[in-house]
């Protein structure tokens, strides 16, 4: 009987939540056409978005866009989770990443779904938010890191109160619950030069190499 007592409570805990009345224990996001889980402590196959390099992008060839994200609560307790939302900033990758959420662009997500046991879900499919929006193709020969923080949040009722759950890389699970404190979830990519200004630039080195002669 204590055998089975014990099995019950590993197991309740361990179904999706962590310790505590609220929290978040699931985050994904689909960029550039791949879905990837946004910390290597979530559940899944997909390649972690923390830390990825998203490859070299062409302004006006190439895009990069996301297109899907969910977020993935559980509550107990009386406890409960709403007003899901997903927020984002582009930066140039010697910026510094910033806590406040006022740099960030908020997508709205609603009060989620429930799963069942206490989870919920808020997805958020079809979108079409186009991370090189205001950026601008460099000049031959230069290329320029940028960097996408990420941060997936949800409204907490606990201890008569509401507040912020806020996943991040400082506090993936159950998500922290102050800005200043937050670590956005980061991932990189290059943007290069379009192929014909590299031409163009390489036919002007050939020209000027021939005079030189």
């Amino acid at each position: 009987m204590k055998l089975r007592k014990l099995i019950a409570l590993c197991t309740l805990l361990t179904a999706g939540a962590s310790f505590g009345a609220t929290g978040i224990y699931g985050a994904y996001s689909t960029v550039g056409g791949t879905k990837y889980k946004m910390s290597s402590t979530y559940g899944g196959a997909e390649p972690t978005f923390n830390g990825a390099n998203l490859g070299n992008i062409t302004i006006g060839s190439s895009s990069l866009a996301i297109s899907q994200f969910e977020t993935l609560t559980f509550q107990n307790s009386g406890h409960s989770t709403f007003e899901f939302a997903f927020a984002y900033r582009v930066r140039l990758a010697s910026a510094a990443q910033s806590t406040n959420p006022a740099d960030y662009a908020f997508v709205t997500m609603g009060n989620g779904v429930d799963l069942g046991g206490g989870n919920e879900k808020a997805e958020v499919t079809g979108a079409t938010i186009n991370l090189l929006a205001g950026i601008s193709a460099p000049s031959f020969p230069t290329t320029q890191i940028y960097a996408v923080d990420i941060v997936h949040k949800a409204g907490a009722f606990e201890g008569g109160s509401n507040f912020e759950r806020l996943a991040n890389v400082n506090n993936s699970d159950p998500g922290g619950t102050n800005w200043a404190g937050t670590d956005a979830f980061t991932a990189t990519f290059t943007v290069i030069p379009e192929p014909s200004a590299a031409l163009l630039g390489g036919i002007g080195m050939l020209a000027l190499l021939r005079r030189r002669r």
